[in-house]
């Protein structure tokens, strides 16, 4: 039986996450009621918790969101340290640290664990004193071995959800390659039946209808007729012959928003609008090909680099041009610098003679590539 679309393991740990931290912030602030400090406790758990739910559970947060909920969420936790003797307030600290790995990676999340260790120790040496350096020992030991537990599991989530990821993309590359090299094929297999109908079904008919005009110099009567009627038949036969090789030869044009639609086809939690409305119609494969691959790069730049939920590719023709467009409503960031994607689209578009530009706006990044219909041919 399938499990309803809002059931799912992300899902699972989002809401684990929070009852942790209810259940570990009602605790503690259990433990310090009736004391002047409760108050204090109980808002900084119900602070922390609200933060932490806010991370977890609310879609489309941009990263300097993440990153203040985030930090906002390390000042709770400090604060509670000094507030609460208690040493099971350092659980709060554990689903931190996995925060951390989510949003910096595990190098950066095992120095954030150091330094939430180093300061929970502290913690624990001012409310428990030297007397008690054995037991501050130990729980140092163990909440750093559950830290280093927690942040290798993400790390392995993470690389599992990557693995995925590179493989729907590769996917969907290969079933927009395959749907172009199926066009191309039929394409190329029309031109080699209109080639062997015309040199190998053309000749003989030219062969026979003068053959047929030499028979007719040597009959008389009915034998002649016969033989006008076969050549005019011959004839009429080489005229369609010769009109079907030439519909043959027409190029039909390639069906390029058909392999884009496979390219974007799948995408979680993003929006693209393919729109080709105003499309000129693509008869070069090269074209074609060029056109797929940037749209392919210009999609891997918006998932991999953009803050943004929503893209549109648009294909417009200008005169004897092509203008793509790819479109993202990400955060707009004023230090562009070409990557690797970005060169590589350049390279592709300037060996078909064509150009690329971009640029960031308070709508989104805008990645705009223009190649002359018939320069690809």
């Amino acid at each position: 039986m399938k499990a309803p679309a809002h059931i799912n393991s992300e899902n699972a740990l989002a809401f684990s996450g929070i009852l942790i931290t209810l259940l570990v912030g009602s605790l503690n602030a259990y433990t310090v009621f009736g004391t002047p400090v409760f108050l204090a406790v109980a808002l900084l758990c119900l602070a922390q918790l609200v933060c932490f739910s806010a991370f977890v559970l609310l879609a489309g947060l941009t990263r300097p969101t993440l990153l203040c909920l985030f930090w906002l969420e390390a000042v709770c936790i400090s604060a509670l340290f000094t507030l609460v003797p208690a040493s099971s307030i350092g659980i709060l600290s554990i689903v931190w640290i996995v925060q951390s790995a989510e949003l910096f990676g595990s190098r950066r999340g095992t120095w954030l664990s150091l330094a939430c260790l180093s300061l929970f120790a502290c913690a624990q040496f001012f409310h428990l004193g030297s007397t008690y350096l054995l037991q501050i020992a130990a729980n140092v030991a163990a909440y750093g071995t559950l830290m280093m537990f927690a942040l290798s599991m993400v790390q392995r989530n993470i690389r599992e959800s990557q693995l995925r990821e590179q493989t729907a993309s590769l996917n969907r590359e290969l079933i927009a390659t395959r749907e172009l090299l199926s066009q191309t094929a039929a394409q190329s297999e029309r031109l080699r039946i209109a080639r062997d109908l015309h040199d190998i079904l053309g000749h003989h008919m030219t062969a026979l209808i003068l053959n047929l005009e030499v028979a007719n110099h040597y009959v008389e009567g009915k034998a002649q007729e016969k033989v006008e009627q076969s050549q005019a038949l011959a004839k009429l036969l080489l005229g369609d012959l010769r009109s079907t090789v030439s519909e043959l030869r027409e190029e039909i044009p390639i069906d390029l928003q058909q392999s884009i639609d496979r390219l974007t086809a799948g995408i979680p939690n993003f929006d693209i609008d393919v729109d080709f409305s105003s499309a000129p119609a693509i008869n070069s494969v090269e074209l074609a090909e060029t056109l797929l691959r940037c749209t392919q790069e210009a999609i891997t730049n918006v998932l991999r680099h953009s803050s943004g939920d929503h893209c549109s590719i648009e294909l417009r023709g200008e005169g004897d041009h092509c203008i793509l467009s790819i479109r993202d409503n990400g955060t707009p960031d004023k230090h562009v610098e070409a990557g690797n994607g970005l060169k590589g689209m350049t390279e592709r578009v300037a060996a078909s003679g064509g150009k690329v530009s971009w640029q960031q706006n308070e709508d989104g990044f805008n990645v705009q590539i223009s190649l002359a219909l018939e320069g690809a041919r």
